[in-house]
């Protein structure tokens, strides 16, 4: 596994800060960490992937390789089930009123059609990839 041999800060991207990375297998690029302190550290033993952008994501080695997934309800008892379908109702609700504030209109049905895929998702049920839940969105000029 590739160890990291430099770390040096290139600035922000919205909320992420931008860190160039050297490798000792001789690859580098930019990742991007959620603080000015990344959770790697110059010695560390990472896999990472980069994109045509030079744009790399870290993965460590003690992390599992698979993408997040959430954890399904304790016991899946029926409070569990209720308390997750009120945070994808009320996220629903608050993501609505986004748009709504921007001059929309949404349908109240959408709101809960939305509610019911943020609780399908949470429950751990949602079997959409990745690329399958970003399909309708518009690319912009992300580095990611």
């Amino acid at each position: 596994m590739p160890k990291i041999t430099s770390i040096t800060p290139n600035g922000q991207w919205n909320e992420f800060y931008k860190m160039d990375i050297r490798f000792d297998d001789g690859e580098f690029g930019t990742a991007f960490a959620k603080s000015q302190t990344p959770p790697y550290k110059v010695g560390d033993e990472v896999e990472y992937t980069k994109n045509e952008k030079g744009t790399i994501k870290i993965q460590r080695g003690d992390q599992p390789r698979s993408a997040w997934t959430p954890a399904a309800p304790k016991g899946n008892d029926e409070r569990s089930v209720s308390i997750i379908r009120q945070v994808a109702l009320k996220s629903a609700v608050e993501m609505s009123a986004a748009y709504v504030s921007q001059g929309s209109t949404i349908p109240v049905e959408k709101i809960f059609e939305l509610a019911e895929k943020f609780n399908a998702w949470m429950s751990g049920t949602h079997g959409a990839t990745h690329q399958e839940h970003f399909a309708d969105r518009v690319e912009e000029s992300s580095p990611f």
